[in-house]
């Protein structure tokens, strides 16, 4: 118990996002709703690095964290009427906390920090990555067989604005 203790402690300090080569920003979650942040990821920097409990302590840490991607397979009429009312946010039905966000959201976000390309992880993929939101957008889950599922596991390296997609064989 004491490792696992210590192990949380430094994922506590640890930062919450970080952006490489100038354009690319790594997540664990998701983009933040721009009522929190006016879509800045700046404001990212303003989250005291002591989260023993962001969901109480920090609105903005905990959507970084939360946040998910609209899967297109939810789509639909009514969805669209509530993601184009809220800046491309809706409730996170699927986890039943945070929020989830459209293609639209996500190229605002990336326009308003002058970015190219969106990072994460925090969803298990068969694949272990996967593609959204018209390239731009990355899902990378680098566990494979994530509680008993069949997933395959997935990496990334980034050197100079390219992004390369690395699976890793678990057979």
């Amino acid at each position: 118990m004491e490792v696992w203790e210590a192990t949380n402690k430094v994922f506590d300090v640890l930062p919450l996002a970080a952006v490489i080569d100038k354009k690319i920003f790594c997540v664990h979650g998701g983009i933040p709703h721009p009522d929190l942040c006016e879509g800045l990821i700046s404001s990212i920097n303003d989250i005291p690095t002591n989260l023993p409990n962001p969901m109480e302590s920090n609105l903005l840490a905990w959507e970084v964290m939360w946040n998910d991607p609209i899967r297109q397979d939810d789509m639909d009429a009514s969805i669209e009427e509530q993601l184009a009312i809220n800046d491309g946010f809706i409730d996170n039905f699927a986890r039943g906390t945070a929020h989830m966000f459209s293609a639209e959201a996500l190229n605002d976000f990336l326009k308003k920090n002058d970015l190219s390309h969106v990072i994460r992880a925090h969803e298990m993929k068969a694949a272990g990555f996967q593609i959204q939101q018209h390239g731009r957008l990355l899902t990378v889950f680098s566990s494979s067989l994530y509680c008993g599922a069949s997933n395959e596991a997935a990496c990334v390296l980034v050197d100079n604005l390219k992004i390369r997609t690395i699976r890793l064989d678990t057979t």
